[in-house]
């Protein structure tokens, strides 16, 4: 990778990183930015270095504007960016891989009627549904619904891609993905695929990475 190359990519990634700031401070009209420079820490070990292993770091110069401009009232209304795991556990139970009509209506007998009601059955209640006839497929179907909780790793919250998209994309490759979804894409990778195994894939192209 040449200095021009470098160059350009430190910029296209100073701009991505600072850009959700800048258009704060543009939407108060307090600050302006004056100048935004890219410096290089450390040179490339060789030119198939990762261009994101080479240290750099932006610098962003801005001065007052002198006016203050009222900014939007702010809504309520809003609906909250959830958390995937809290959008899966409200999902209908039939949302999992191998519930039908047969299993949906068996299980909302039970009062299950969501993915996570299912997670949440109780070990006791668990071992002796087990001894039933249908006893070893109910304990597979609890085993995926707890399979789709735990923490969620950290996305960029522009990150709009769904998990049927993230689960059939490669970790190592992260170039093209949001910035703030890279630090830890490789446990979202992991987390995607393991929703795969859960979950029907309509349900995974309809699911973005960031809860909406």
């Amino acid at each position: 990778m040449g200095p021009a190359e470098l160059a350009a990519l430190v910029a296209r990634e100073a701009d991505a990183g600072v850009a959700g700031a800048l258009r704060a401070f543009d939407a108060s009209g307090a600050l302006t930015v004056d100048t935004v420079i890219g410096r290089i820490g450390s040179r490339p070990a060789a030119d198939s270095t990762p261009w994101e292993d080479v240290v750099w770091q932006a610098e962003v110069v801005m001065r007052p504007s002198g006016t203050v401009r009222d900014l939007p009232p702010t809504t309520t209304d809003a609906p909250a960016n959830l958390d995937v795991p809290q959008v899966i556990a409200a999902l209908a139970v039939d949302a999992l891989r191998g519930v039908g009509d047969r299993w949906r209506a068996a299980l909302d007998r039970r009062g299950i009627s969501t993915v996570g009601d299912l997670a949440s059955v109780s070990p006791a209640s668990l071992a002796a549904w087990s001894r039933e006839s249908d006893g070893g497929y109910a304990v597979q179907l609890v085993a995926r619904a707890r399979s789709c909780a735990g923490a969620w790793p950290r996305v960029d919250r522009g990150d709009a891609r769904t998990l049927l998209a993230v689960s059939e994309s490669d970790p190592g490759d992260v170039s093209a993905w949001p910035p703030g979804s890279r630090a830890e894409a490789h446990l979202l990778w992991a987390a995607c695929l393991r929703l795969r195994a859960a979950l029907d894939d309509d349900v995974l192209a309809r699911i973005t990475v960031n809860g909406t």
